[in-house]
């Protein structure tokens, strides 16, 4: 993963209304900040996006309680979004890279 400064795991994707769509996932390596740049390319999605935010997200089964980690997208499209959220518990890690400087 070239320039990677972190990967995340894809786990599942929502749309909240009103609000970014959320990719929702764990963090395997690094440290993911605002701004910095998603690679999709690697989920079969060929685009970078900007994450415009980072939030958690609690889920609850029963007994049991976790938190995935939510990065807010904007630029998908809804083919895209639904790929997302129907295929999502993706094997394959995305990198997270720092955004290019403008030239």
């Amino acid at each position: 993963m070239i320039n990677s400064k972190a990967t995340f795991r894809v786990k599942s994707a929502i749309q909240i209304t009103g609000r970014q769509f959320f990719i929702l996932g764990d963090i395997l390596s690094g440290v993911i900040k605002k701004g910095m740049t998603v690679d999709l390319s690697s989920i079969g999605i060929d685009k970078k996006l900007s994450i415009e935010a980072i939030e958690f997200a609690l889920h609850r089964d029963n007994d049991k309680v976790w938190e995935d980690v939510g990065l807010g997208l904007s630029g998908l499209t809804d083919t895209e979004k639904e790929t997302l959220k129907t295929q999502a518990a993706f094997a394959t890690p995305i990198s997270i890279i720092l955004p290019t400087s403008p030239s």
